[in-house]
């Protein structure tokens, strides 16, 4: 595996999780021309790791296998220089970036381990772990949840309010829960963990994004 592809994969993932992914944003964000792109999307989608759909680049399962891997590395990269060397948040994406890179299975558990298993890096990302591939498709808003789904919350929408008002309530990203009740007329949506009901309003539960397992 070169890091090319790996940063390939990487940058289509992200822009795909932001609604930003074409060819012309993915050559800004890899700093390289729209020619290098368009050969390399060619490459990828012959080796499997995309495909191509009416102009649209969809991550493969494998492709987005080896996307989340490179990402969950650079953040437990992030949380490292932090936490242990005492970096600034401004000054680690740099660092990670290279370090993803050479960085093995071992030496990435064993990282994680050291840290105790961080749920998301110093910016805020969610880390995700070996059993939580999944696919951006199977990303919904809690919202969307029925009766009896067994969910994870994977991310919070950036305002103080609602992080207030989940904090209350001891809701945090990676936090497992089984959909006891919804009620009509637009009322809260029941959480369970373990013998601890959550009773989330709709409002909020329209900016939380979760995933079913399965």
């Amino acid at each position: 595996m070169t890091t090319s592809i790996e940063d390939y994969l990487k940058g289509i993932y992200l822009l795909k999780e932001n609604n930003k992914l074409n060819n012309k944003n993915l050559a800004e964000h890899l700093k390289i021309s729209a020619a290098s792109v368009s050969e390399m999307i060619k490459k990828l989608a012959k080796e499997g790791y995309i495909i191509i759909e009416n102009k649209d680049i969809i991550l493969t399962e494998k492709g987005n296998r080896l996307a989340v891997e490179v990402i969950r590395k650079h953040r437990i990269w992030e949380v490292f220089l932090v936490q242990v060397l005492n970096f600034k948040k401004d000054d680690i994406h740099e660092e990670a970036e290279k370090l993803e890179h050479a960085t093995s299975w071992k030496v990435l558990q064993k990282l994680e381990k050291f840290l105790s298993y961080p749920k998301e890096s110093p910016h805020g990302k969610p880390i995700i772990y070996d059993n939580e591939y999944l696919k951006l498709e199977d990303i919904v808003k809690l919202s969307e949840v029925e009766v009896n789904d067994k969910i994870v919350i994977f991310k919070i929408k950036n305002d103080a309010d609602l992080e207030n008002y989940l904090k209350d309530m001891h809701i945090n990203i990676k936090d497992i829960y089984e959909v006891k009740k919804i009620d009509p007329f637009n009322g809260p949506i029941y959480l369970k963990n373990n013998s601890d009901t959550k009773a989330v309003a709709l409002d909020a539960a329209k900016l939380i994004d979760i995933y079913k397992i399965v």
